[in-house]
C-alpha cells in the first residue's frame, strides 16, 4: 500500500492553529498552495518545536550571512480554513535548510500505517508533506505560532502546571486551589 505524498513548493500559507477552548484544544499545520488545501493533526509541543527550531535556523543566517534581508511576509491571523478534515496525525517533522534557494524544507511524516513496531516508520506506509518556506514565509510562521502555543492556559508560579479557568490543585501548596 502506498500512502500519500504531498508537496508544496511555493506554499501561499502555512500555518498552525487551534479548534477548541485553551486546555483542550486540538493544533493542526495547513498548507495551502493555489487551490490545494491540507490539514493535519499535530501536538502543541511539535508546533513549538518547529517554530523554535525555524527560528534558531533564521538567527543563524542573519549571523553568518549578515547582508541577507529577512522580513516576515505579512501577518497571517486568519482562522483555519474548513472543513477542517485532518489527512493524518504527524509522527516526525524534518527540516533542513537549502543555502541554494534560501529555502527551509520541512518534511511532515504522518504516524507509520504498518502494525508492529512504533519506531519503523516505513516509507510505503507512512504519509509525507513536503513543504518548502521562504525565509519570509518561515519567519512569518514562527511568529503566529510562538503566539499561539503562548496564548494557552497560563501556568501557575508554584508548580508550572497549566491551570484551569476554574483554577487547579496545586501539589506545591498541599493541595489548595489556586
Amino acid at each position: 500500500m502506498n500512502a500519500g505524498r504531498w508537496s508544496f513548493d511555493q506554499p501561499d500559507r502555512f500555518v498552525v492553529g487551534t479548534i477548541g477552548a485553551p486546555g483542550e484544544r486540538e493544533f493542526y499545520f495547513q498548507v495551502r498552495q493555489g487551490s490545494q488545501l491540507i490539514s493535519l493533526a499535530t501536538e502543541k509541543s511539535q508546533a513549538a518545536a518547529l517554530a523554535d527550531r525555524i527560528s534558531t535556523i533564521i538567527r543563524e543566517i542573519k549571523k553568518n550571512a549578515p547582508l541577507t534581508s529577512i522580513s516576515a511576509s505579512p501577518a497571517d491571523s486568519a482562522p483555519l480554513e474548513l472543513p477542517l478534515d485532518s489527512e493524518f496525525t504527524i509522527g516526525a517533522i524534518g527540516i533542513a535548510f537549502d543555502p541554494a534557494e534560501l529555502e527551509i524544507e520541512i518534511t511532515l511524516r504522518g504516524e507509520s500505517l504498518s502494525e508492529g513496531d512504533d519506531e519503523d516508520f516505513d516509507d510505503l506506509n507512512s504519509p509525507i508533506v513536503e513543504v518548502h518556506l521562504d525565509l519570509s514565509l518561515a519567519l512569518a510562521f514562527v511568529a503566529r505560532t510562538q503566539a499561539l502555543v503562548s496564548a494557552g492556559r497560563p501556568l501557575c508560579p508554584f508548580c508550572t502546571a497549566p491551570i484551569d479557568p476554574k483554577g487547579h490543585l496545586c501539589p506545591r501548596a498541599n493541595g489548595y486551589r489556586r
